[in-house]
């Protein structure tokens, strides 16, 4: 996309956007901060008893910038052995408590976590962002994301999927997780813990290019997109200063950048959405049928590079 939002979109079909869902949700949450129904620099405990005790006195910022000392699931054992089984999902708190946030479940300790403030990538943090939606949206997520991010922008396709049979028609690659079974059948939308949505790539497109003044106040887009160090090289991937911002990851270098989006990762398909300003502002997204992180980054990154060289 290039300047007026509009795409060629080849397919038409929706795929999952994975971890992408992170920056919509960023976004809604952003939507009621600009309203005043939720404070950004307030703590989260306001809208989250889950949170009680947690150490730290973490805000609603820090949820969403991974900066609440939250642990995580996406390297346990457990989770990939039940995903790949085919089973149920757990619910929302069953993922708490298997990651100590919770202590009701035996075994677990509270409070194992990174410390407030440290950049760590969290899905539960995302957990706990959709339940914050929902309490201060007083609405159920896929209202809320309908009412402040769908609808706006103009999202036509996208939705946030709950069960199996929503997954039918969508666009899905092979995945080593199932052993060469069709994803659509052998996976369930709710082992991502946070909610996941799908579109089509065009929709996904838009998604970027309408994150724009119209859509929410200056101050707080750029705090979205005001990333910090995350600290490290990420190897393989195209990022030279990689930062994340509220629900957005950042590429800091002048050179290299500037540009903003996210990318998402699951079973059979890798999204990738990013976006460059300037005179002609160019917003870029890539399904991948299959499951390569860096190789999506690269293509999107490459193809902004050159959509946004003078003509």
């Amino acid at each position: 996309m290039r300047g007026e939002s509009g795409a060629d979109d080849l397919s038409g079909r929706r795929a999952l956007v994975y971890s992408l869902t992170k920056t919509i949700l960023a976004a809604a949450v952003l939507r009621l901060a600009a309203r005043g129904a939720v404070d950004l620099d307030g703590p989260a405990g306001r809208w989250l008893p889950e949170l009680a005790g947690w150490p730290g006195g973490v805000t609603v910022a820090q949820l969403l910038a991974h900066r609440a000392g939250l642990p995580d699931y996406g390297g346990r054992a457990d989770y990939h052995a039940a995903v790949a089984a085919g089973g149920e999902p757990w619910s929302g708190d069953e993922f708490l408590a298997r990651c100590g946030v919770t202590p009701n479940r035996e075994g677990t300790e509270q409070g194992k976590g990174p410390p407030v403030g440290v950049f760590a990538y969290s899905n539960i943090g995302y957990l706990l962002v959709g339940r914050l939606l929902e309490r201060a949206g007083g609405a159920p997520l896929a209202e809320v994301l309908a009412r402040e991010v769908f609808s706006p922008l103009g999202l036509s396709s996208a939705a946030l999927l709950r069960t199996r049979t929503d997954l039918d028609g969508l666009f899905f690659g092979a995945s080593p997780a199932f052993g060469g079974a069709p994803v659509g059948t052998a996976y369930h939308p709710g082992w991502v813990s946070h909610g996941v949505a799908a579109m089509t790539a065009a929709d996904a497109c838009r998604f970027m290019h309408g994150l724009t003044e119209e859509y929410l106040p200056g101050l707080l887009l750029r705090r979205m997109r005001d990333g910090l160090p995350v600290g490290g090289p990420m190897g393989g991937r195209p990022w030279v200063e990689p930062s994340y911002g509220l629900g957005m990851m950042v590429e800091l270098d002048p050179a290299a950048g500037p540009y903003w989006g996210h990318t998402g990762g699951g079973p059979g398909v890798t999204p990738a959405a990013y976006h460059t300003p300037g005179p002609v502002p160019v917003s870029v997204a890539v399904f991948l049928d299959g499951e390569d992180g860096a190789l999506a980054e690269w293509m999107a990154v490459e193809v902004l590079h050159r959509l946004r060289r003078p003509r």
